[in-house]
């Protein structure tokens, strides 16, 4: 599989995952297939860390959607009620997570150049993470991590996914996010290709457009 035809599979589960939660929530399976779309986001902003020739632009692209993000997330997930969410809870789209991923990457990297230990830069944005109430926390944190240390051993990057699942659940008593685990399967397909790609900021876009849409949907409805 080509990073394009991640990116398509990502999308697709998300928006999937979404129109289950807000258009047909008795749909119990559109939710299990939208456990997928996070960790191949995750394993394509590691993709793009370890190739952007910017960093410091591909950071700010993160952040400027994570904000540009917010409200229509806010709006999906809340309704009428979205001031009153957005105020106690302001960082909650999952670009505010893929953010933090890679400034922790980033780190590790700065770190690993000058020789000095990684660990304080790895607990410094777990604890962030749970700090700010990213969407996923120490979850996602620790699995971009992972991805990044084993990206040209993808069976590891298969293993860590499974690993963390499982903490994860464990940690929340559900394990409605075990299908993540599914999403290794793609992941070790990755032929670290770019294939024919969508336009560059199409997946950007996609995100608080496709939550507006489904939200139109949903008041029509």
């Amino acid at each position: 599989m080509s990073s394009a035809l991640l990116q398509l599979t990502a999308l697709l589960t998300m928006a999937i995952d979404h129109a289950g939660y807000r258009l047909f929530p008795g749909t119990e399976l559109m939710r299990m297939i939208g456990r997928v779309s996070f960790p191949l986001f995750v394993f394509m902003l590691t993709e793009g860390f370890a190739r952007t020739s910017d960093r410091g632009k591909y950071l700010s692209r993160l952040a400027a959607f994570a904000l540009l993000s917010e409200i229509p997330y806010k709006l999906f997930t809340s309704g009428g009620r979205w001031m009153e969410s957005l105020i106690r809870d302001p960082m909650s789209n999952v670009f505010f997570e893929l953010l933090l991923i890679f400034t922790a990457l980033w780190g590790i990297k700065l770190a690993a150049e000058r020789g000095w230990p990684f660990y304080g830069i790895t607990a410094l944005s777990v604890v962030l993470a749970e700090a700010f109430g990213t969407m996923y926390g120490i979850y996602g944190v620790l699995m971009g991590i992972f991805f990044c240390v084993f990206r040209d051993r993808r069976w590891l990057c298969a293993v860590s996914l499974i690993v963390l699942t499982g903490l994860y659940c464990w940690q929340h008593g559900s394990m409605f996010q075990i299908y993540a685990v599914f999403a290794a399967v793609p992941i070790c397909l990755y032929n670290g290709r770019r294939g024919r790609r969508l336009p560059r900021y199409f997946s950007y876009i996609f995100y608080p457009a496709h939550l507006l849409l489904i939200y139109g949907i949903y008041c029509l409805i």
